[in-house]
This record gives C-alpha cells, structure tokens and sequence, in this order.
C-alpha cells in the first residue's frame, strides 16, 4: 500500500528540495561544531553559504576561533586516549574475580591491586583450588 502525498507536500518538496551528502566522520564532527557555535540550523547556514550572506572578515576569524577549538578539543581526545589504553594495559595483568558473601549474597571484589591479595587472598585461593583438576588430566 502507497502512501498518499498531499498536493501541499509536493508543493514544499518541489519548493525545498533535499540535498544530500557524505563526509568523513572527523569533518561532520567539525562542521557539528562550527554549525553550534554560530547559532544557526545547518540549512540556513549552508543557504547563507551559498548566497555569500557572510561578512568575510568576522566569518574567517570565527572561523579560526572554532579551528583552534577543535584542535584543542583532539587533543583531549588523544590524551583520554593514552590515558584509557594505559589503565587497559593495566587490567590486562591485573588479576580480578568476584564471589557472592555467604551471608548476605552481595558481590565481594577481589584484585590483585589491593595489598592484602599477596599475602591473604593468593594463599587461600591456591588451598581452595589445589584439588581441581582439568577433566583430560588423569591422577597421579
């Protein structure tokens, strides 16, 4: 079943045609912010665009004003980066396990961050576990 269009709706699809586009992620992500730092929708931007409505002056220096955001702005983006690939380093080689409390069912964490786990946690855990075995082990 075909929708029906309105005469009304051809008339403003006739009078306001879509117009279409791809870019890279990075330069939409930077036309995002350019478009929200002058305040205006994406189509009256671009439709001053097209009918030179820009004062050149005042629009380069925004311009450059918004550019050096965005350089700031992948700055931060590559610091949280390194920072998020080290912690990732980090838990890579850090032993974890949770286990439910006996009493009351919530989870305790345990990790071999903390100091007590050399001494405490390690030893009762090798006790615990002495006897398991993989099932294609045979016993000695």
């Amino acid at each position: 079943m075909t929708k029906t269009e309105y005469p009304s709706q051809k008339k403003y699809r006739d009078n306001n045609p879509a117009v279409t586009f791809r870019m890279k992620r990075v330069d939409k992500e930077r036309l995002d912010i350019i478009i929200k730092a002058t305040g205006k929708t994406l189509s009256a931007y671009m439709t001053d665009f097209v009918l030179d409505n820009f004062d050149r002056d005042e629009e380069l220096s925004e311009l450059a004003n918004m550019w050096d955001a965005c350089k700031g702005w992948a700055f931060e983006l590559e610091a949280k980066n390194k920072e998020l690939e080290k912690r990732l380093k980090e838990l890579k080689v850090e032993e974890r396990f949770t286990v439910p409390c006996s009493v009351c069912g919530t989870p305790m964490n345990f990790s071999s961050n903390k100091s007590s786990w050399l001494t405490k946690v390690q030893p009762i855990l090798k006790q615990a576990f002495s006897k398991w075995k993989h099932t294609t082990c045979k016993t000695k």
